[in-house]
């Protein structure tokens, strides 16, 4: 049985870090960009839709529509798609924190930070998690899915914010 937290539900059972380097952009210029909340669909490949249905933009309680052709609950439906409120912003340390509200996707409960960190090689994004199982995926699974999703992200901050620099610089 999994231990209880203060308020008395029981402690998410699944957690990981995944981290991905971004060659040349600094954090601030990445940050500038993943800093949007709902502007996932332009840094995830899978997320084909991303847009606002509730609250202030970039302000905590802000929710989020996210969907995309990845749904290992329900592999035959043709989209998965959560609902996601921003939880809190910390724009001085560049992240910025989630949880699903609402998902055809498997999930229970689920909170995640997604942050911008210094890296030798220019940056890192670092997603972070805790929930509880996921309806269709290992914890290892999981993971390695959200690894993959980090990696193309960093690409492709490098090649937003490189190409920019390289035209306009």
């Amino acid at each position: 049985m999994a231990p209880h937290g203060p308020d008395g539900e029981t402690a998410p059972e699944w957690r990981g870090t995944v981290r991905a380097a971004a060659a040349g952009p600094t954090p601030d210029q990445a940050w500038a960009l993943l800093g949007d909340f709902c502007s996932l669909d332009k840094w995830v490949s899978l997320v084909q839709t991303c847009r606002r249905l509730e609250g202030d933009d970039g302000q905590p309680g802000c929710v989020r529509y996210c969907a995309g052709p990845v749904n290992m609950a329900a592999p035959g439906e043709a989209v998965g798609w959560s609902k996601e409120r921003l939880l809190e912003v910390d724009a001085a340390g560049r992240s910025y924190s989630y949880e699903v509200v609402e998902t055809n996707k498997g999930f229970g409960r689920y909170r995640a930070t997604i942050g911008v960190q210094p890296d030798p090689a220019g940056c890192a994004v670092r997603w972070s998690f805790e929930a509880d199982p996921v309806k269709g995926w290992t914890l290892e699974g999981f993971v390695g899915f959200l690894e993959k999703l980090a990696h193309g992200v960093a690409k492709r901050l490098e090649e937003e914010i490189m190409v920019n620099v390289d035209v306009t610089g």
